[in-house]
């Protein structure tokens, strides 16, 4: 009879905790004052540059680059008083000491990150009631109908982002052990990317389709089986979040803003923002105010980095 010998499998990186995990939407003028903890610190710039520093130097990071702060390392974070920026927060307790390795200098992240960074914003969601933009989370609440399982893949997805991060996967910009993206991922990109670029015009379902020579359930078909919703309804959510990024660099009232997404007028802009958001555009134009206003060093507009 064969004797079978179990191998127990090494872990060198493992995730004991998580503290907070938050995704910004800064004001142009956002700069907080600045802290040390005694547990790790990711700090991803998803939309806009932002300005960090850790320890007494100061870096540029640029939208899609990561930094990660070692414990007990003084680190603050500031916009450059002109854009509004976003930014995914991920703070955690792991023993690993690969990680001072990684630490202390700019990331250019892949696909790879991006998308774990989004996996574990995704299940953040689902497992805590602590509102992911609130700069005053010191303890995460749970959700007591949180789906199965969802913590434990917070842990996974950060564990393996880590791994890729010490092996250098991001370093380089390579990603090596992915397969090519099939045609239909190339065209949903390249219909996005289309319509983030003209998210300030007006365009019609219409458009989308000759644009790309497709017929219209194609397009469809496209869109619900890549990203769940419609092509439109993405269109919508991106003409909203450039309208919140306006509202927080505070340079156009709501009426130029409604102007320059090409809304027929404030009312449809207004009502289209409430859908999406819960709230009318003056409304998360002083809650975002509210909320950051502690935290919040005014930089002068026309001041140079």
């Amino acid at each position: 009879m064969t004797e079978y010998i179990k191998t127990e499998l090494k872990q060198p990186v493992t995730v004991q905790n998580i503290i907070t995990v938050h995704y910004f939407e800064y004001t142009k003028n956002f700069a907080f004052t600045g802290e040390a903890h005694d547990f790790w610190e990711i700090v991803f710039a998803d939309k806009g540059d932002l300005y960090i520093t850790a320890g007494s130097s100061e870096s540029l990071l640029r939208q899609g680059q990561m930094y990660l702060h070692r414990p007990m390392e003084f680190h603050n974070i500031r916009c450059d008083g002109k854009t509004a920026s976003n930014s995914v927060i991920v703070t955690f307790s792991c023993s690993a000491p690969e990680l001072f390795a990684v630490a202390g200098s700019v990331i250019r992240c892949g696909d790879v990150t991006r998308d774990l960074l989004a996996a574990i914003i995704s299940e953040a969601k689902k497992s805590f009631s602590s509102p992911l933009g609130d700069p005053y989370t010191a303890c995460l609440v749970r959700r007591p109908d949180a789906p199965f399982g969802s913590e434990q893949l917070i842990k996974i997805y950060l564990e393996l982002l880590l791994i890729d991060l010490i092996r250098g996967t991001e370093h380089s910009g390579k990603i090596t052990n992915l397969p090519k993206a099939r045609g239909d991922d190339k065209k949903i990109n390249e219909i996005c990317a289309y319509l983030e670029r003209n998210c300030e015009n007006e365009i019609t379902f219409h458009d989308i389709c000759t644009e790309f020579s497709l017929s219209a359930s194609v397009v469809k078909k496209l869109f619900s089986a890549k990203l769940g919703c419609g092509a439109m309804e993405f269109f919508s959510s991106l003409k909203i979040e450039r309208a919140k990024q306006m509202i927080r660099e505070d340079s156009r009232n709501i009426t130029e803003i409604a102007e320059a997404l090409s809304y027929s007028s404030v009312y449809y802009f207004s009502r289209a923002f409430k859908k999406s958001t819960g709230m009318t555009p003056t409304e998360y134009a002083a809650s975002v105010k509210a909320m950051y206003e502690e935290h919040n060093v005014p930089i002068p507009a026309e001041a140079e980095p």
